[in-house]
């Protein structure tokens, strides 16, 4: 494997371990700092929504800065932000923090991604992509296991502190990249984002990944707080471990191509990963703590088919405009992902945990009618 690709996916995984930190001990955050469920939510709101909006932003500068630099810049501000969650006093200390990580994150995400599909050989996009989607799954997971492992250790505190100093290895491994790969980002000014969504195409895939991903990362969120409800004695690396279904989106991203071969197109893939998470959504049902930890493969699994396939579908289109694309689909994945993280959480607080499955599995039926569009 190219030294660059194997570089770009160490620093992709290391880089996700800090997105999802917080999500397993939202309790124990919400009752540290004696705040609402929903509120402590928006550790994670925080982070995803600046990582939706700052690519468009980011289009205007990108340009002129290379992209080695910029990744090298960008990590070393990410670390000294999860140190300095150390002195955090106040849940605000907390929601600065990562909101600042949530505006560095795309910068790196963008890069990663391109920069992925661009060291790609011929024919090779698809696995690329597989491989960087398999590395933000084994990253998300990591996050997720290791921050409920810290906490329970050593605290909440130097569990940042830890994510911060993991990261200094691949600030050092980014300078050994090659500093003139063709990493090409694209404004993404009104007139070329009209210009990507004009093909019917990439619209159809964006609105797929918008609304699937909106149900999966509110079931992300909320898992802590159901698990808590099912069993109140379990506690933070217990409620991480809720999470190991994840890695079996770690095969499946690197697979990707494979299995859409035996689905026969990337529509029949995508609407096969809906019905999976449907079915996730009726087996979470189930009040016991072994299913809720069990359905998450299954539930992974369908998310993970319709990500993999619609990431490989529109980077193996995108002759053109690649930064532009990928730089739609990163805003698209995480403005989903923040809103996901934010909205489900009132609805649990204010109707419970059936309407908020039922609401999901509404969402998904119109997922399945936009990914029956998709001509691929």
């Amino acid at each position: 494997m190219d030294k660059n690709l194997l570089i770009a996916l160490a620093a992709t995984v290391l880089s996700f371990c800090t997105l999802y930190a917080p999500q397993p001990i939202l309790p124990l955050l919400s009752a540290e700092f004696d705040v609402s469920a929903a509120d402590s939510a928006l550790l994670v709101t925080f982070t995803l929504a600046p990582l939706g909006l700052a690519p468009i932003a980011y289009g205007y500068f990108l340009q002129a800065i290379p992209a080695r630099t910029m990744l090298r810049l960008a990590v070393l501000l990410l670390i000294i932000d999860q140190l300095a969650f150390f002195a955090a006093t106040a849940f605000w200390h907390l929601l600065a923090l990562r909101f600042i990580q949530g505006l560095l994150l795309p910068a790196i995400f963008t890069a990663l991604m391109t920069y992925c599909a661009t060291m790609a050989p011929p024919g090779g996009v698809r696995r690329a992509m597989g491989l960087y989607i398999g590395a933000t799954v084994l990253g998300g997971f990591l996050s997720r296991v290791m921050s409920g492992a810290l906490v329970e250790w050593v605290g909440w505190q130097w569990m940042f502190v830890v994510m911060g100093l993991a990261l200094v290895p691949v600030w050092v491994l980014l300078r050994h990249t090659d500093p003139d790969a063709e990493i090409n980002f694209s404004r993404l000014d009104l007139r070329s984002i009209r210009r990507v969504l004009a093909n019917p195409l990439y619209r159809h895939c964006y609105l797929v990944l918008f609304t699937a991903f909106l149900v999966f990362s509110g079931m992300l969120n909320l898992l802590p707080f159901r698990s808590s409800d099912i069993d109140p004695s379990i506690g933070p690396f217990g409620i991480s471990l809720a999470y190991t279904g994840y890695l079996i989106c770690v095969p499946i991203a690197i697979f990707s191509e494979r299995l859409t071969r035996v689905f026969g197109s990337v529509r029949r893939a995508v609407l096969t990963g809906l019905g999976i998470n449907c079915i996730g959504l009726a087996a979470y049902l189930l009040p016991a703590i072994p299913v809720l930890f069990a359905t998450m493969f299954i539930f992974a699994a369908g998310m993970f088919s319709i990500h993999a396939a619609l990431s490989g579908l529109v980077n193996e289109r995108a002759t053109e405009h690649k930064g532009v694309v990928n730089g739609l689909y990163v805003s698209v994945y995480y403005i989903s992902g923040a809103l996901g993280s934010w909205l489900p959480g009132y609805v649990y607080q204010w109707s419970g945990w059936g309407t908020f499955l039922l609401l999901s599995t509404l969402l998904l039926g119109v997922s399945a009618v936009f990914a029956g569009k998709i001509r691929a």
